[in-house]
């Protein structure tokens, strides 16, 4: 599962949910960093900057 936030108080629930579930075993495996935009990509579409993904398997 791979979910974008673009709000910190998204992110903040998707990181606390993930912690959750993979205590609880739903997931093997969860996201220690963020994965950003690149700059390139945040030159090219400015709304993307604030574009934050975090996964799970």
């Amino acid at each position: 599962m791979a979910i974008l936030t673009f709000h910190s108080g998204e992110d903040r629930l998707v990181k606390k949910s993930f912690k959750e579930m993979e205590r609880c075993g739903a997931y093997k495996e969860i996201s220690r960093e963020v994965i950003r935009p690149s700059h390139e990509e945040c030159r090219q579409n400015g709304r993307a900057r604030s574009t934050k993904m975090r996964w799970a398997v």
